[in-house]
């Protein structure tokens, strides 16, 4: 099903120059160090690293739910900007993206972005139950927050 407008985006003042969040943020496999929802992420070959048109394969968990997506980074501008989309069905699904800012203090404003862009017909059914759509904003939001948390924590630690 198409969405529409089912994204959100949040951001967090890192005390870590750009480098060291970027070391972090780059590489999808480190992402379930930072994700309460993903669990596992393997590169897809021939991919075998980061860097535009990587293919890589995720596993997520949310409550009892449990999924896997192949994803493909789409942009790629090192210390800047990763972006990446999951797939489904062979379309497009979510998108995701880092995007890191020096500050005039030597941190960095990390964003993260998340939009759907086509879900499969179960979660848009799903999301008409009285609450649902509510509670998946709210998951969003919480899972935004706690993933740039848990990534200022790596990185403020030296990554």
């Amino acid at each position: 099903m198409p969405v529409d407008d089912f994204g959100d985006e949040a951001s967090v003042e890192v005390a870590a120059p750009p480098e060291v969040v970027w070391a972090i943020v780059s590489d999808p496999t480190r992402t379930p160090e930072w994700s309460p929802v993903c669990r596992r992420v393997e590169w897809i070959p021939p991919s075998s690293s980061p860097t535009k048109g990587a293919r890589f394969r995720g596993h997520n968990q949310l409550r009892a739910f449990k999924w896997a997506r192949n994803c493909e980074i789409d942009e790629w501008e090192p210390q800047r900007t990763i972006a990446f989309h999951t797939e489904f069905k062979g379309r497009a699904s979510t998108r995701w993206r880092y995007t890191l800012e020096p500050t005039g203090d030597g941190g960095t404003r990390l964003t993260e972005t998340y939009r759907a862009e086509f879900l499969p017909a179960w979660v848009w059914l799903l999301r008409k139950v009285p609450g649902a759509a509510a509670t998946s904003a709210r998951d969003t939001r919480e899972n935004l927050s706690t993933s740039l948390a848990n990534l200022r924590r790596l990185a403020e630690a030296g990554g």
